[in-house]
């Protein structure tokens, strides 16, 4: 079934096996590559965002968080000794742990929260 997409161009969709919209790669490339990228909205529980560490590492209050959510990190700006990033710890339905490899990092971090279809 065709569905308009967020940019104007048509992409052909199925559903996944969580129910929700699948996009094919090659509708990827040919009505998204070359666009304006999307706005993600930010804000409390929100799947993008920005925190500052302190002391090396910050728990990231976010329900959206599951046991399958994979979870991107990186640095926006340098703050104290920066390190290198994990993600430490996860309650699901609650939040998540940023941890830096340098115990007086300061940085702020991005992190984007998506979740896998299967």
């Amino acid at each position: 079934m065709g569905a308009p997409s967020f940019l104007g161009g048509k992409v052909q969709t199925k559903k996944g096996s969580s129910g929700s919209e699948v996009i094919s790669a090659e509708d990827v490339d040919k009505n998204y590559m070359s666009k304006a990228s999307p706005k993600i909205v930010e804000g409390a529980n929100a799947a993008m965002g920005t925190t500052a560490l302190v002391g090396g590492a910050k728990v990231v209050a976010n329900t959206r968080v599951t046991a399958n959510t994979r979870i991107f990190l990186t640095s926006q700006a340098d703050g104290g000794t920066p390190g290198w990033l994990r993600i430490s710890a996860r309650t699901p339905g609650t939040s998540f742990t940023i941890t830096s490899s340098s115990g007086t990092d300061t940085s702020t971090v991005a992190y984007e929260l998506i979740e896998p279809d299967a």
